[in-house]
């Protein structure tokens, strides 16, 4: 059988002949310290010859903007992460604090007018984009504010006259609202809860922009979403006068707000009609906290016990008895060693996360104690005992009996076995005594040291 010859003929050999290789092609980039006096040209040359293919880079002078923009950026000391100074990133990250907090007070008061939900869990991906990146460009909340407010000019342009038509020009009921609201959403846009537990955990089904770009989000987010898409239409008065939306969610545990939601989309019902016995109704704050929640369980750098919905006691043992075990101790800007479970993590972002749930908290409680161990192991030993302290004072004073329903260590309702609830609750307390009494003794020989080179002791 003949076969196609190739573009370029190759001479056959006998079988114990070697073939005739192309001769090697020599650089001429002359190597540094083996160049001699008259290789003048060549090393002026090699200056500009880079690259492994040996391209030829002109060296041109940059523009004003440019050399701003490369000023700006510096090199962080992990791994040479490029970031921007502090000035560029932080004015973004409190806007959105403040947008966040304001937005939070003034739903848990019910003074002034209500918040744009939608805008407000922009501000929690505004935040992180500006800490975690250390960018110099703002995320784009109005772009994505402006898509949310596209999907309701279509629903109320396209599906709402078309029900008016088939009901003969009669005026839509709640309900019928509610059901054509949500066939958009779900069916007509494929808006979805992500399919498995393992992704409730995820930024990426978290973050708002995140969900409204690919479609699939926590339910949290979802219900946010939900939320913001009713305001809308309560505003272009689409929703009848005194009439509202109840938007619900399923949680994992019967109490209502362990953290954590099973995977199923959000559902409205009119306000105040009877609904499922295993669904809650969301609020405003209720959405930010869960959606603050599921950051904390993602960055949390240690196995996170499904039991208690809370990752505390292991970070708790660790800083107790950190110095017998260095495994699930912080180790620089790698993370948190551990044995087992999630690699390193990050200590960071679970410590935003977990100061604005406290900030939403009032100030106090359960978060206050996670905040003080995430602190310890971030090396601030001083906000450490400062958070830990209140926290103590917090809980003597009854506070966790008056607050069960807090985001974190709150315990299942199904199916936990209470002594093994108690044992853990146990080492949990041995563990967090001996860190208190670690940070005093600490925060008492820094005092005497200081007082000695004071002069003062």
């Amino acid at each position: 059988m003949a076969h196609a010859s190739l573009s370029t003929p190759v001479a056959r050999v006998g079988l114990g002949a070697r073939k005739t290789r192309a001769p090697r092609r020599v650089s001429t980039v002359a190597r540094a310290g083996k160049t001699g006096a008259g290789d003048d040209d060549n090393a002026d040359d090699g200056a500009k010859f880079m690259g492994r293919r040996g391209t030829y880079r002109k060296e041109v002078e940059d523009d004003a903007e440019t050399a701003a923009a490369r000023s700006s950026v510096k090199q962080q000391g992990g791994f040479g992460k490029p970031v921007t100074a502090k000035e560029t990133w932080q004015p973004f990250q409190r806007t959105a604090r403040a947008g966040l907090l304001e937005a939070a007070e003034g739903e848990r008061t019910g003074s002034g007018e209500s918040r744009d939900l939608v805008l407000t869990s922009l501000y929690i991906s505004m935040e992180d984009d500006a800490f975690k990146s250390r960018t110099a460009v703002c995320l784009p909340i109005a772009a994505y504010v402006k898509r949310v407010d596209k999907l309701m000019d279509e629903f109320t342009a396209r599906e709402l006259p078309a029900l008016v038509q088939a009901k003969n020009g009669a005026a839509l009921t709640t309900p019928e609202i509610i059901e054509a609201l949500e066939t958009h959403l779900f069916v007509t846009n494929k808006y979805c809860a992500p399919k498995g537990w393992r992704e409730l955990y995820s930024p990426y089904r978290t973050y708002f922009h995140n969900v409204v770009a690919q479609k699939v989000g926590i339910p949290a987010t979802l219900a946010a979403l939900y939320i913001g898409c009713v305001d809308r239409l309560r505003a272009k008065g689409v929703i009848p006068e005194g009439e509202g939306v109840d938007v619900l969610i399923r949680p994992k545990a019967r109490n209502g707000m362990a953290g954590v939601t099973a995977p199923v989309a959000p559902w409205g019902v009119p306000s105040g009609a009877k609904r499922p016995a295993n669904s809650v109704v969301c609020t405003h704050n209720m959405a930010l906290k869960l959606q603050l929640a599921a950051l904390k369980r993602a960055y949390w750098p240690w196995e996170w016990d499904d039991s208690r919905d809370s990752g505390v006691l292991l970070a708790v043992e660790a800083a107790a008895y950190g110095q017998e075990n260095r495994m699930n101790t912080a180790a620089g800007f790698v993370g948190i060693i551990q044995p087992s479970g999630r690699p390193f993590g990050d200590l960071p972002m679970a410590i935003l996360a977990t100061e604005r749930l406290l900030e939403l908290d009032g100030g106090e409680g359960y978060e206050q104690r996670d905040l003080g161990v995430l602190m310890f192991h971030d090396g601030k030993i001083k906000e450490a005992l400062e958070h830990l302290e209140a926290f103590e004072l917090w809980r003597e004073g009854g506070g966790d009996d008056a607050a069960p329903n807090l985001v974190s260590d709150v315990l299942n309702a199904g199916g936990t076995d209470a002594v093994l609830a108690a044992e853990l609750q146990v080492r949990e307390d041995e563990a967090l005594a001996k860190l208190m009494l670690d940070l005093r003794r600490m925060a008492l020989e820094e005092a005497l040291e200081g007082g000695i080179k004071s002069g003062d002791v």
